[in-house]
């Protein structure tokens, strides 16, 4: 196979904003299901495809928890796809994802207009436990992939956290050309993406009231600039 530089409690409701506690000393597979972390429930065939013009096949899944796409390669080992900025897009069943500072699975596509989705699971604050085991101070919302195991590409999934961590899982949508630019789905970004449409992008949020996380308003809003582009 080609070498594309492949290296190696709460109950949950599976909806936005969904927030659970690792306490201290737990594992975050302790307190998230594996369909909470992966994608697909099992790994399946999957294909990358490099900007190269290269492809290559392999076993292949989504994980939520770090942002990133695994393989198993031969020997049966669980690795993580490096390198993302060479792909063009990889195509796991009937899911197609690009890589944009992580990955985003894309919803549609006319050719000239994509609309994304990224689904992860974030960090949204850490409570240290004082002396009367009430947690106090708070972090800013970070990626967990930002958690360095030490085991380079591949996260671990039995990452251990050493204090109260609070995680959200969060859904984010991104705006695509056909150049494969994607921006943030929000009125600035999109206006700067499409600088064209920009008095007819105006005109449409004036008519429409547009909620950038609302999947239904973005698919209207994605048929709407398809027809202009």
């Amino acid at each position: 196979m080609l070498f594309i530089i492949l290296i190696g409690c709460t109950n949950l409701v599976a909806q936005d904003s969904t927030l659970v506690t690792v306490k201290a000393g737990n594992k975050v597979t302790d307190v998230l299901t594996q369909a909470d972390i992966y994608y697909y429930p099992q790994f399946i065939n999957g294909k990358v495809f490099l900007k190269s013009g290269e492809m290559a096949a392999a076993t292949m899944n989504y994980t939520r928890l770090y942002d990133q796409i695994l393989f198993i390669n031969p020997k049966g080992d669980t690795l993580a796809i490096a390198d993302e900025n060479t792909i063009k897009y990889i195509v796991i069943e009937k899911d197609t994802f690009y890589y944009n500072e992580g990955y985003m699975r894309l919803i549609a596509d006319d050719g000239v207009v994509k609309l994304t989705e990224k689904q992860i699971w974030v960090v949204a604050d850490v409570r240290k436990v004082g002396t009367h085991d009430r947690a106090t101070g708070t972090v800013a919302i970070t990626s967990l992939a930002n958690y360095n195991d030490g085991r380079g590409g591949l996260k671990s999934k039995d990452l251990i956290v050493n204090e109260n961590t609070v995680l959200q899982k969060k859904t984010e949508y991104y705006f695509g050309d056909k150049y494969n630019l994607f921006v943030l789905a929000s009125k600035k970004r999109i206006l700067q993406l499409f600088p064209k449409e920009h008095l007819s992008i105006e005109n449409y949020l004036k008519e429409n009231k547009v909620n950038f996380n609302k999947k239904d308003d973005l698919e209207k809003l994605s048929q709407f600039l398809s027809k202009r582009n």
